[in-house]
């Protein structure tokens, strides 16, 4: 349950909770986590507060201090983006929006074969005490023989949409003195993924270089199940992966890179609502960008660039009928963000970081960067608080740049760059040459990995001979490659030549993964367009055999596409 003021986020009667413990009881046979939530407010408060819920049943809402109910409403109407308010009616007790930052202890009791994780701090595992569930369960529940309790407490604040936690059956290997990489206790997925982030430590290191010391204590690694929809999600101390990562060449640790750089930009400094999502994925993807320069080299970060700048122009087609969503500063309002999740937050918002770096000399941005994450860590901001202190630090800058087109503007700016490197100007011709029918040959791409790959296949046309897509597979076989940025890449372009030799391989790759940035293409190829009615008979079919595996949030992303070409 996360607090909210449906109305302002810089009201300063509506009150902030300083501090949550939280207990969870988890009963598998049913499928239900029983839950108790104690909200402590800095000061006490007298009048309606205001929360939302999604997909919870309320039993009760009880004083802490007298163990009275407190009496609380639940909306008649359920908002199908926030779930639904539920208005708890105080009376001078001391008892959060997205902008707000938290401290939390979490108590979490599993069945004793199981085990624990959190992003927070471990305290202990032990034996259930009665009384300590805070009404999550009764007593004689909560201490039932063969359940164990594992504790945690996070001592920074933290904005509470990072609160995450996983139970299940879990291994884990050290890879270093400040991390584990956990996953499901089979040796073999261990051992791929501890080989893949070997490199994990040297990474922390080079990011207190550049951006200061690193404030989370630990950075571990899990390794989730294949439904999880995102690559990874940037909990403070544990990031969650998902195994669509682990590639086999060390390249997955770039997606570790952008998680890592988090620590330093969106976990410190958080933007106060998905208006200025940018102000999160901006700054960390340009600081992900800074660790694999100095770690991997220059043409490594050319590349990731390159990808990047191709996904930032794909997107401004993607929105061509909704130029709001190009804005780096947008009006979210009524608007789920999971159905206008894009690369334009990372990759514009990197470009805009880029300009100023490229405006001022990257001594003086390093400098200004550092003193941004001192001033502002811990804190949650928006664009304009982030332009006035620009304009502070560097006077002049706003002679220098347009900075109300970068922040407010539709589109890519006209002082946007893509890169510059030998090996990213090489792929892009090598690509243009498909179109007149000429393969790489093999000696060209010897030393290419996933990410060369990658941007060979998104600068080729959309659509080429259904022949040219099996000359290509047969040469290098690209539909088998382990690497699924390469896999679904190459995927698209059979989709979109019609080339049917390969939906086999589509639908294999539907079911085995749930990661959105792989569904969402597919489906959409499968399906936009004229004269695709087989097309969209085997998406629908795929789906439906499918759907059931897919997280509910990856399940109604696809549900909207195939709604919108039905």
């Amino acid at each position: 349950m996360a607090p909210v003021d449906p109305h302002s986020y810089t009201d300063s009667t509506h009150p902030l909770t300083n501090h949550i413990a939280l207990t969870f009881y988890f009963d598998f046979p049913s499928s239900t986590i029983f839950t108790s939530t104690l909200i402590s407010l800095p000061a006490p408060h007298s009048g309606p507060f205001t929360l939302d819920t999604r997909s919870l049943s309320i039993s009760s809402v009880l004083d802490p201090t007298t163990h009275k109910p407190l009496p609380f409403t639940l909306a008649a109407a359920i908002d199908p983006i926030l779930g639904q308010y539920v208005t708890i009616t105080l009376s001078n007790q001391s008892q959060d929006t997205p902008a707000a930052r938290v401290r939390y202890t979490a108590k979490l009791n599993v069945p004793l074969h199981l085990s624990a994780v959190m992003a927070a701090k471990h305290v202990e595992r032990k034996d259930p005490v009665a009384g300590e569930s805070l009404g999550a369960c009764e007593d004689s529940v909560w201490c039932e023989e063969g359940r164990v309790v594992e504790e945690f407490v996070m001592e920074q604040p933290v904005p509470p949409y990072l609160f995450a936690f996983a139970v299940g059956e879990l291994g884990f290997r050290e890879v270093g003195p400040r991390t584990r990489v956990y996953a499901e206790a089979v040796p073999n997925i261990l051992d791929a993924a501890s080989k893949e982030f070997a490199g994990t430590e040297e990474m922390i290191r080079v990011g207190e270089r550049l951006f200061g010391p690193y404030d989370w204590e630990r950075f571990d690694l899990l390794v989730l199940p294949p439904s999880f929809p995102y690559g990874g999600m940037e909990n403070p101390r544990m990031v969650f992966l998902t195994p669509t990562v682990i590639k086999g060449d060390a390249t997955g640790a770039q997606v570790v890179a952008h998680e890592l750089a988090h620590s330093w930009t969106g976990n410190l400094i958080t933007n106060k609502t998905n208006d200025h999502f940018w102000l999160n994925e901006g700054f960390t993807t340009y600081a992900e960008r800074r660790i694999v320069e100095a770690v991997q080299g220059e043409d490594r970060a050319a590349l990731n660039i390159g990808i990047g700048w191709r996904g930032l122009v794909e997107e401004m087609d993607r929105f061509k009928d909704n130029m709001e969503f190009t804005k780096l500063k947008t009006n979210q309002e009524g608007v789920d963000p999971d159905d206008i999740y894009s690369q334009v937050p990372y990759e514009k918002g990197f470009q805009f970081l880029w300009r100023i770096e490229r405006q001022i000399g990257r001594p003086a941005f390093d400098v200004f960067l550092k003193k941004y994450i001192a001033t502002f860590k811990f804190q949650s901001i928006d664009t304009d608080t982030f332009i006035d202190f620009l304009k502070a630090n560097i006077p002049g800058i706003e002679e220098q740049i347009d900075l109300e087109l970068w922040v407010e503007g539709t589109g890519i700016p006209p002082d946007a760059m893509e890169p510059v490197s030998n090996i990213y100007s090489k792929i892009v011709s090598l690509a243009n040459e498909f179109q007149l029918g000429r393969m790489p040959k093999e000696d060209e791409v010897a030393d290419w990995h996933g990410q060369e790959w990658e941007l060979y296949l998104e600068n080729l046309p959309k659509s080429v001979e259904a022949s040219q897509v099996s000359a290509l597979d047969a040469r290098y076989r690209l539909s088998e490659s382990k690497d699924y940025e390469v896999k679904v890449a190459f995927l698209q372009l059979a989709i979109s030549s019609r080339c049917r030799d390969y939906y086999y391989e589509v639908e294999k790759t539907l079911k085995e993964v749930g990661r959105m940035k792989y569904l969402r293409p597919l489906y959409t190829a499968l399906v936009q367009g004229t004269g695709k009615e087989e097309e969209k008979t085997f998406a629908k079919r795929v789906f439906s055999e499918a759907c059931d595996c897919y997280h509910p949030i990856a399940r109604g992303v696809v549900e909207a596409i195939l709604a919108k070409f039905s």
